[in-house]
């Protein structure tokens, strides 16, 4: 199955995206973590794995708990 190309693709330049990208590491290579931004991070951390570790399996238990078997 043929696609018809999208028009303007070709005038897209990535040079202006790699080097904001570049920018933004070497930015980000050079400041240190403060403790306030290690402790954010951590509370981060652990409220993502509460989400996608502990409460799909919290749902299951809760669906057979619920269940008329």
């Amino acid at each position: 199955m043929a696609v018809t190309p999208v028009s303007g693709v070709d005038s897209v330049s990535t040079t202006n995206g790699e080097a904001a990208f570049d920018a933004a590491v070497n930015n980000a290579q050079g400041s240190e973590m403060t403790p306030e931004l290690e402790d954010m991070m951590i509370e981060g951390a652990i409220s993502i794995g509460g989400q996608m570790i502990i409460m799909p399996r919290a749902n299951d238990i809760l669906n057979e708990a619920m269940s008329d078997e």
